[in-house]
């Protein structure tokens, strides 16, 4: 007669403290973290690199550049085009004269109409530009401190250069306009700032080379500057600002980026305790830069300047748009050491992930049981947070779900097995059995990598229960899977195209269940 959960005996609290202290069950890892190496064990990146260069348009009514919400894509001429690009490749002689003349007033016409020119992004032109040899005539504009009109409307034109091929964006950086552009962002008037920005953010978007030449030149300290004063920069320079920061950031981090970044993280705390909501969402943003990209010091130091409390509280912000982004730095947090994920359970995040789990927003399930994971992924007494927050129940319900809420969801139970044979009970008390035999049925090699070692680890602890003479010396938990069709599952997994998964159900099948095998063949 098997040993139902609902009827099995309640331990006194001292077998209890006896199980939990002297009796683990031995685990390959503890559980799975998503930062580690290893073929399943890296967390999905949703964040890829950017690398985004944007054109400045041009308002007749205000005689002043314009931003282009959408990244520019190279532009070719088309036959229906051709007439009127070509005339005006015709004006190109004419603008040269009065660019290299020393009238201020005609150099000022002169590179206002060369950026109107380039500001189509027509390939062919920003071509005949470089090749008529004034694109440093723009950078020599730079140095006009008597004239900042001219030297924003130089700043423009070399924005619509760098806009286009790399060979364009080489010829700005090998007139050594990029030390110019950086002080701009210090020293020009608001206007020079915000299109220096705008240059160097497109010149950084244009290869990793580019992109260090640029951090080379000081360009992180006076960007900081502006996104970490919002209330005093102006908002479409901040607007700018944000997204340079991301081109100035893509890719591999530098030791030194990294170095100049860290005693700024008292700022960008400071952003997001802000109401703007956006100024929030980008602070988050910046943020999952550090904690996906940045190294384990740079984690460490954001652990440290204690960012967690803040982001535990936007857990619970009405808009998924910066709870999503939370939630992502928070599961980077918590795939740490089990010093970090401990600082990010004491500042109350399990009881605001528990809130979560009743979300319907799919984004938010699947990141939340992600942090979950992560967490119960530490050490035996942070598997029991997890349990003590009452987690296990909403996870079991969430293993119906869509596939990957469900997946994320069994990444945690499988977790957790890895704990000691009382957090194991615990497990089997509450359905995860039978949650965990469910998806045998799934064709997704980590679901079953999942299930069968969590199914594993229950058989396992059933097996030392056995050996000390608990429940008449009966594996409970076999007969669990076998009453819920997993032993079953777990034999037809052998004809599973997947040399692990085959290994993992054999195991299973010969140590746990050999009564039940039937050699084929003899």
């Amino acid at each position: 007669m098997s040993l139902r959960p609902d009827t099995w005996p309640s331990w006194s609290s001292q077998r209890k403290k006896e199980h939990k202290s002297t009796i683990k069950i031995e685990a390959e890892s503890g559980g799975w973290r998503r930062k580690e190496d290893g073929v399943f064990l890296i967390r999905k990146n949703k964040r890829p690199d950017s690398i985004s260069k944007r054109r400045k348009f041009f308002r007749e009514e205000t005689f002043s550049p314009m931003l282009n919400e959408d990244p520019p894509f190279p532009v070719y001429i088309s036959d229906a085009e051709y007439d009127g690009v070509m005339a005006k490749v015709k004006t190109i002689p004419a603008m040269t004269l009065a660019l290299l003349s020393n009238d201020p007033a005609a150099q000022l016409e002169a590179t206002t109409q060369f950026g109107k020119l380039l500001s189509g992004g027509y390939i062919p032109l920003i071509d005949k530009v470089k090749r008529a040899g004034v694109v440093l005539r723009f950078v020599q504009f730079l140095t006009r401190d008597d004239m900042p009109q001219l030297q924003s409307m130089a700043a423009w034109t070399l924005i619509n250069v760098t806009a286009g091929l790399s060979e364009h964006t080489n010829t700005v950086i090998e007139h050594g306009a990029v030390p110019l552009l950086v002080k701009l962002l210090s020293s020009g008037s608001d206007d020079g700032k915000e299109q220096a920005l705008w240059a160097l953010g497109n010149i950084a978007g244009n290869s990793l080379t580019a992109r260090d030449i640029v951090l080379n030149h000081g360009a992180l300290s006076p960007l900081l500057s502006l996104m970490w004063n919002p209330s005093s920069t102006k908002k479409s320079t901040w607007n700018i600002a944000t997204w340079a920061f991301f081109n100035f950031t893509r890719g591999k981090p530098l030791l030194t980026l990294q170095n100049q970044m860290l005693p700024a993280l008292s700022g960008l705390q400071e952003l997001l305790l802000m109401p703007d909501e956006e100024v929030i969402l980008y602070a988050c943003h910046l943020l999952s830069w550090f904690t996906q990209k940045g190294s384990d010091k740079m984690v460490q130091a954001i652990v440290e300047a204690k960012f967690c409390p803040r982001l535990v509280e936007l857990l619970l912000y009405p808009e998924s748009k910066v709870v999503v982004p939370a939630l992502e730095i928070l599961g980077d947090i918590a795939s740490g050491d089990d010093a970090q994920t401990q600082f990010l359970i004491n500042s109350g995040a399990l009881r605001c992930l528990k809130a979560l789990l009743t979300q319907s927003d799919k984004i938010i399930l699947e990141e939340a049981c992600s942090v979950i994971a992560n967490i119960a992924g530490g050490n035996n007494a942070q598997k029991q947070d997890v349990i003590d927050a009452d987690l296990i129940s909403s996870l079991v319900r969430l293993t119906k779900a869509d596939f990957d809420i469900r997946k994320e969801a069994v990444w945690v139970i499988s977790n957790v097995t890895h704990g000691t044979l009382e957090h194991i009970r615990y497990l089997a008390c509450n359905g995860c059995v039978e949650a965990l035999c469910d998806q045998l049925t799934s064709t997704d090699a980590t679901m079953l990598t999942l299930c069968l070692t969590g199914l594993k680890n229950i058989l396992k602890a059933g097996e030392i229960n056995k050996d000390k003479g608990l429940y008449k010396g009966v594996n409970v938990y076999a007969q669990m899977i076998e009453e819920c069709a997993g032993l079953d599952k777990i034999a037809r997994l052998q004809s599973y195209d997947n040399n692990n998964i085959y290994k993992k159900a054999v195991e299973i099948l010969e140590k746990y269940f050999p009564e039940d095998l039937e050699v084929v063949g003899e």
